[in-house]
This record gives C-alpha cells, sequence and structure tokens, in this order.
C-alpha cells in the first residue's frame, strides 16, 4: 500500500511539473488571487480562525493565477494540519517596492532546524508517523514550483518565540510603474 502510495504521489508531482511548464503566463491582480482565496479558507476551514491582510490596491505579477491559488491551497493546507482549530492561522500580502510578498503563518510545532534546506524538496515530510494515511511530503515541493515559475521564491521560518512556523512567497512585480496601479 505505501509503494502504491509513492507511485501515485509521484505521478501526480510529475503530472504538477508538466501543469506548470506548459501554463502560459499572463498578468494578473495577485491580491485579487490572494483575497479570494482568503476569503473561501474561511469557509472551508469553519474550525479555524483564519484572518487575512492584504492593501487595497492591486499588485500585477506575471504567471498564473490559478497556480497562484494552489500555491496559497498548499500553504493553507499545511497551516490547518500544523494547528490547533482555535489558533490562528494569518495569510498576508504587502507590496514593497517592486515585489509582492505573501505569508502564511499558524501556530504549531517549530521546524526542526535540520529540516530548513530540504523542506521543499520532493518526498520530504516532518509530520509525525502517528496518522491514518502516509504523508509523502509533496505539497511544499510543488509550492516551490509554483513559487519559483512566477520568478519567485518561497521560504519558511520560525516565529520568533518557535510558536509556529511563518511561509514566505516573494514574487517579482511587472515593472514598477505598472505594479501598482
Amino acid at each position: 500500500d505505501r509503494l502504491d502510495a509513492i507511485l501515485g504521489a509521484m505521478s501526480e508531482a510529475t503530472r504538477m511539473e508538466q501543469a506548470i511548464r506548459d501554463a502560459a503566463p499572463v498578468e494578473f491582480d495577485a491580491i485579487d488571487v490572494v483575497s479570494s482565496c482568503a476569503r473561501a479558507y474561511v469557509d472551508v476551514y469553519g474550525g479555524h480562525d483564519i484572518r487575512a491582510q492584504a492593501p487595497d490596491e492591486p499588485a500585477f505579477v506575471r504567471g498564473s493565477p490559478e497556480l497562484l491559488a494552489q500555491l496559497l491551497d498548499k500553504l493553507i493546507d499545511n497551516a490547518v494540519s500544523f494547528s490547533e482549530p482555535d489558533m490562528p492561522i494569518s495569510i498576508k500580502a504587502s507590496v514593497s517596492d517592486s515585489q509582492l510578498e505573501i505569508s502564511v503563518a499558524n501556530f504549531g510545532p517549530a521546524l526542526p532546524p535540520q529540516m530548513r534546506e530540504q523542506l521543499f524538496d520532493s518526498l520530504v515530510s516532518v509530520r509525525d508517523g502517528e496518522r491514518e494515511k502516509p504523508h509523502l511530503g509533496l505539497g511544499l515541493y510543488v509550492a516551490r514550483l509554483i513559487a519559483e515559475y512566477h520568478g519567485g521564491a518561497i521560504d519558511a521560518q520560525n516565529l520568533p518565540d518557535d510558536s509556529g512556523v511563518r511561509f514566505a512567497i516573494v514574487l517579482p512585480g511587472i515593472s514598477p510603474q505598472r505594479f501598482r496601479a
């Protein structure tokens, strides 16, 4: 069963890598995508305290709005998995110069220091083995591929007091003149 799960996950990863390579980039308002996704997460994860903060003005990037939504889905799913229902999960978008930063933070276990470098690799997971269904560690790998497709990067840091984890995606704006409409 575990081997079947691994093969299935590897096939899914290969399909996702191909979908990312084949996606035709367009200019879109990333703030609109973040805000729309955040509203949906409040409904989907009703048992969790999901809070969102984003600027009122748009921030245009080049890439795929659907893939950016998938990236956010992966990070929120991860945050929900590692946090208690009564603890907040925050989604924040901010603009500086010609960059957009989107972060997702949750309270829960801190990242083991030795895992920070490998966290975004394929088939890497820091979850315990007590779950019914084995976790194969593809979500953050896919998140990294999507961030890179958009010309950006993704990183994970423990919160300053080790009370949780913050994932941050940095994406380049289209141009300083067009980044903010």
